[in-house]
């Protein structure tokens, strides 16, 4: 074995003779005589060396037991391990050179345990710690031949097993293609984990295995859960195969356990952002608080949530799952380089599994192992390659190839879930009133699509419809939830546009503050689904100057007040009478805008109340989209931003005798042209001086929009 470096022999310090240095024994002759005198005596003395190696390993194990390695090493440097009858000392001496984690360490290990070999060729301690020393300086053939050898000598030896594993896995992962090395990966450590039940790395990088060639046992992964439930990957793993399976509630529990148990390092890679943000919007993200932050990636993912009403969150589980997957797939055991750092395992994260893997050789003014990922993104083919110039298993984009890394760092995370059921149109408005000084109400009503939802539902079986509603706080924090399940008779059903669709009203008693609101519609059997999100601001009616409520747009006269409404009805109950919201605010030609709105906080000094409304339709202008589309900026307001003089406006005066008053109005708007609008209410008390405004948006079709009731 050719070695790289030399050490000479340990030569003991004698007190009161002069240091002998190389190349001066001919200028130093009495020196280097008395020297060599006072050495040959010390080695020859009788009783300078134990009678047995016990007396140097107890020792020993007494400097290691107060963390003095150093002292250890070199108790064990003395012990005259060419004496020594068994080769205890040796391969303690041999695996404390090697966890010092150095060339020098792993170099002198080597020697301390080859010379061990030459002495005891046929102890298995010593063809085990060779091996390790092997391994750790990657003379992999030479390891493999050690461990094999151990286990000739000793068949129970179930860490060689391991090792042999470990060999055949990382082999596998260097290039992720010979997979002729995973299926030996796995039997070998199936024998490992078979010979030692304790053995957690054996059996999860067995199941790993298992998986990438797609052979994952459910059973094994929850008996190995049931005996590793303190390891986070045996968790996280389980949560892997229930996504596969669709079985998104237990994949939530297993990854929320998981990630639990995380240290916070590994925690902080699958809350964090980066890998799903364009990187324009990743600095402002950023620049906020920690706190902010936090609210602001449970908005991310709340605004990404194919069903926010529901309580698992899908496309945050789809995340987690790609994260935990690029670490298992694409991390450097040498260089110690985790999954979701490499450019593959980010490509993994933000893109999914590629449709398909070429692997190459490079070419051209690329060389060395070649990856070649293919995609279809947004309906466009797009394909990504890496290269691994050196063969160290670190495959990466070429620094030539800028368009691909300009697409990696611009694009954002696409998520590749397909629907669960077919999806069907619908239309949401949310209106807030406040109820009195301590709470509020906000009123969602929903438009369905009838048509779509009866050729994706089954007509002949489906009775029922489960209607389900969502709200969250400014921190998108979930602040409750409502559900409810009605009959088809129970249902307002009108023809507007030339479809039917389906309408419902539901009151919400809130506190006062800031809601994000989300709102699902599905057949009994969960064929179809519709789901919209608004937002819903009473956080003003905590005030106490003048304030107003949303205006509520809506058809016909206002009817009686119902006599006993239950949850979900097709009006709104409010001002003595109940009035059918017009949703979605689509006008025809012909039709007239009904508005309602309540007036608060009136100061009604001598007994009286007074004051001036006015009522005024601008040209739409567009703002930024709300918190629910956008999930970086607040939802803008149109008060401010409206320019120029109003296409329609009325004025009046009001007079009364409560702090509260209630505002109905009939507008003509048939001069108005095909477009989008918006409705601003400005009221100014004349007591206090104090001003308001409120406003609704809607729009003018160029062709009739609304038809009869057909319920």
């Amino acid at each position: 074995m050719l070695l790289l470096d030399y050490t000479p022999p340990y030569i003991p310090h004698v007190t009161g003779l002069p240091n002998v240095m190389p190349g001066r024994w001919g200028a130093r002759p009495l020196t280097v005589a008395l020297t060599v005198l006072v050495l040959t005596c010390v080695v020859s003395a009788p009783g300078a060396a134990p009678r047995s190696p016990e007396e140097w390993l107890r020792r020993a194990a007494d400097l290691l037991a107060r963390a003095d390695t150093t002292a250890a090493i070199h108790v064990l440097e003395h012990s005259h391990l060419d004496d020594h009858t068994d080769p205890r000392a040796s391969v303690l001496l041999g695996t404390l050179y090697r966890k010092q984690g150095t060339i020098d360490g792993r170099l002198r290990s080597q020697r301390v345990l080859e010379n061990a070999r030459l002495r005891f060729p046929r102890d298995p301690d010593v063809c085990m710690d060779l091996g390790l020393t092997y391994f750790a300086q990657r003379f992999f053939p030479a390891s493999v031949a050690c461990f094999e050898r151990t286990l000739q000598l000793d068949p129970g030896r179930c860490g060689a097993s391991y090792m042999i594993g470990l060999y055949h896995y990382r082999n596998w992962k260097r290039v992720n293609d010979f997979h002729d090395n995973l299926v030996r990966a796995k039997n070998w450590l199936r024998d490992a984990w078979t010979c030692d039940d304790r053995n957690a790395d054996a059996a999860l990088l067995y199941l790993y295995a298992r998986y990438v060639l797609h052979d994952a046992s459910v059973r094994e992964a929850d008996l190995f859960l049931s005996r590793f439930s303190d390891r986070p990957e045996f968790h996280l793993y389980r949560g892997v195969l229930a996504y596969d399976d669709e079985r998104y509630e237990n994949c939530a529990r297993y990854f929320e356990r998981g990630l639990d148990l995380l240290s916070s390092d590994d925690r902080a890679m699958y809350d964090n952002l980066a890998s799903v943000l364009p990187i324009t919007e990743f600095d402002r993200y950023l620049e906020t608080s920690p706190q902010r932050v936090r609210a602001l990636r449970r908005g991310y993912w709340l605004t990404a949530d194919p069903d926010p009403t529901s309580i698992v969150n899908e496309r945050e589980l789809e995340h987690v799952y790609r994260v935990f997957l690029a670490d298992v797939l694409y991390s450097n055991d040498w260089t110690g380089q985790r999954g979701w750092d490499t450019d593959r395992g980010q490509a993994f994260i933000k893109f999914g599994r590629p449709m398909h893997i070429e692997y190459t050789l490079g070419e051209n003014d690329r060389t060395g192992y070649e990856e070649r990922w293919s995609y279809v993104l947004g309906g466009v083919f797009q394909e990504f390659f890496f290269v691994d110039e050196f063969l160290n298993g670190t495959p990466r984009i070429p620094y030539t190839a800028d368009v691909l890394v300009h697409f990696m760092l611009h694009e954002p995370e696409l998520s590749a879930l397909l629907p669960r059921v077919a999806p069907v149109p619908g239309a949401l408005d949310v209106v807030a009133f406040r109820d009195d000084d301590l709470h509020g109400s906000f009123y969602a009503a929903m438009r369905v699509n009838a048509d779509t939802l009866a050729m994706n539902a089954d007509p002949g079986s489906t009775n029922r419809y489960v209607i389900r509603g969502a709200y969250f706080d400014q921190d998108w924090n979930r602040d409750g939830g409502v559900a409810d399940t009605v009959w088809t008779s129970g249902l307002a059903r009108r023809v507007t546009a030339g479809a039917q669709v389906l309408e419902f009203v539901r009151r919400v008693p809130v506190a006062f503050d800031d809601y994000h609101v989300a709102w699902s519609f599905e057949d009994e059997h969960v064929r179809a689904r519709a789901i919209e999100r608004a937002d819903a601001d009473l956080e003003r009616f905590a005030n106490n100057g003048l304030t107003l409520s949303d205006v509520l747009l809506f058809d016909g006269e206002p009817g009686p007040p119902a006599a006993s409404a239950g949850s979900i009805t097709d009006t709104i109950d409010r001002g003595n009478g109940c009035m059918r919201p017009r949703i979605a605010h689509g006008y025809g030609p012909s039709e007239p805008l009904r508005a309602y709105l309540e007036v608060y906080h009136l100061n009604v000094a001598g007994g009286a109340s007074a004051y001036d409304v006015r009522y005024s339709i601008y040209p739409a202008v567009r703002v930024d989209s709300p918190v629910w589309v956008d999930w970086l900026r607040a939802a803008g307001r149109m008060l401010g931003l409206l320019d120029g003089a109003p296409v329609i406006a009325q004025s009046f005066v009001r007079q009364g005798t409560s702090h509260t008053e209630r505002e109905r109005i009939t507008i003509d708007i048939s001069a108005l042209e095909a477009g989008d609008y918006e409705l601003v209410v400005e009221v100014t008390d004349r007591n206090s001086g104090d001003r308001a405004t409120t406003q609704a948006s809607l729009t003018r079709e160029a062709t009739r929009v609304a038809g009869g009731n057909t319920r």
